[in-house]
């Protein structure tokens, strides 16, 4: 499980209903994109009917405070619902309310193979084919991604129960490895134009081209025996001779346009997810339904893009850089006897926003647990593997970090003042050349309290004062 405060997790999940596009932004390792699939997990699954979750939301309404209601009932926030914002509660995976029988009868499966769909951006997705999937002329089919098929169950879920569908997500971890205005530039659109219910019409709104052709196409999980037969599902979609329910939504997306008003049909959901045949055809078009939300995670640094005003105007944003290491890492094993060492680093680094996350602390934790040491004996490797890798950049950045990180690595103090006040007179000794022994004898001290990490920040100090910039590697 993750912990976070329960105001942070309540504004979410409000933010999560008022806005289809929602960036969590923060340090790595803060827990983003845990929080993003479970919660994405348990709204999505909706309330249990007969131990079988049904994706509906409490009542039937998809409000934030129905989709409070499901989480604490699913178990995966029990204590969402309380007043205190700033204490921290537990969020949990649905294994960890339910054994493994009831997670396979419950159809938990299938809420996570249609209704949430995770991709990792690479720095070279430059075009919407990246989302969707991609049609290959060499053998005829369509290769759709795992947020295809959730946006065409959305699509068949909406037309099913309308504003009170089931929320679908689609997680784009680490989203700005790439520019997101190329990759996403379709969804971005149609997310301001999407297919709505008009009494007992459906409204069509804009659709964005997957594939070439103007009928569906199979794909790869296909079955062989139908491929290209004109008895065929695919075969009948294309002639408008299937009475399948989802088959006649498919033809929407393959003859109609934006803005058309078009018969409301029920869709017999029976069909959609107990049958194989609705996914394993690609429409030509794809509609963004109110259902359907993005959730992009987001780490700011020189080897990401920055965001355009077209992208931030259509998303909620949330921060995730304030680190409470006792309310999240407490009762994790070893964290007492690392809690100082952790606390005043993170007094050091957090001005200039280098402070690490519960990633880092959970991976520290375990190597001293696995070492069958304590921090005494291997803080000090720690920090050089862990901690200094992540410093680089110039003096407006490290001038005021260095310094004093390289006093409290040889000296153990955690008084902050102290630190400071030392780190000016270690600035003054390394303009003055002097080495890190002659320090050590200033301060009459026999060996730094941490001397890997002391004699790599020394000479990282030295190199910043030098050059005016400093790198670990």
């Amino acid at each position: 499980m993750i912990r976070e405060r329960r105001g942070v997790v309540q504004s979410l999940v409000t933010a999560l209903v008022t806005k289809p596009f929602m960036l969590l932004s923060g340090i790595s390792g803060s827990g983003k994109t845990q929080l993003a699939r479970r919660l994405a997990t348990g709204i999505a699954a909706g309330m249990l009917d007969d131990n079988k979750f049904t994706g509906v939301s409490y009542g039937g309404v998809g409000s934030a405070q129905a989709f409070k209601m499901a989480l604490a009932k699913s178990g995966i926030v029990p204590e969402l619902n309380g007043d205190n914002g700033d204490e921290f509660i537990d969020i949990k995976e649905p294994e960890d309310v339910m054994s493994q029988d009831e997670l396979n009868d419950s159809g938990m499966g299938d809420v996570q193979k249609y209704r949430v769909a995770f991709l990792p951006v690479r720095p070279d997705w430059t075009d919407p084919q990246k989302i969707w999937g991609y049609y290959n002329p060499l053998t005829g089919l369509y290769y759709p991604t795992q947020a295809t098929i959730v946006a065409m169950h959305a699509y068949l879920e909406f037309l099913a129960y309308g504003e009170a569908a089931p929320r679908h997500f689609i997680i784009l971890d680490e989203l700005n490895l790439a520019r997101v205005e190329y990759y996403l530039a379709d969804i971005l659109s149609l997310m301001e134009c999407p297919t709505t219910i008009v009494g007992e019409q459906i409204k069509m709104g804009e659709m964005s081209s997957v594939h070439p052709f103007n009928r569906p196409l199979w794909t790869i999980s296909a079955p062989k025996s139908e491929i290209g037969q004109e008895n065929s599902v695919h075969e009948q979609l294309y002639v408008g001779k299937t009475d399948r329910s989802w088959a006649k939504a498919y033809h929407y997306l393959s003859a109609a346009n934006a803005g058309m008003m078009l018969q409301k049909m029920p869709v017999d959901l029976k069909d959609v997810i107990n049958g194989a045949d609705w996914h394993r055809v690609v429409p030509p078009k794809i509609s963004f339904t109110p259902n359907l939300t993005i959730i992009g995670t987001v780490n700011v640094d020189e080897t990401t893009f920055s965001f355009s005003p077209k992208v931030l105007d259509r998303a909620f944003v949330m921060e995730f850089n304030d680190m409470d290491y006792d309310g999240v890492c407490k009762t994790w094993k070893g964290y007492d006897d690392a809690r100082d060492a952790f606390k005043t680093m993170h007094r050091i680094l957090r001005p200039e926003n280098l402070h690490f996350g519960y990633r880092t602390v959970h991976e520290i934790l375990s190597y001293i647990d696995q070492a069958q040491g304590n921090w005494a004996s291997c803080g000090d490797f720690c920090m050089v593997s862990k901690v200094l890798p992540k410093l680089r950049g110039g003096e407006d950045k490290l001038g005021a970090i260095l310094p004093v990180f390289l006093a409290y690595a040889i000296t153990n103090k955690t008084d902050i003042t102290a630190l400071h006040e030392e780190a000016a007179a270690l600035v003054g000794d390394i303009l003055a050349a002097k080495q890190l022994p002659s320090i050590l004898r200033r301060l009459e001290l026999e060996k730094p309290a941490y001397p890997l990490t002391a004699d790599k920040l020394f000479r990282m100090t030295r190199q910043l004062l030098d050059t005016g910039l400093a790198s670990f590697f």
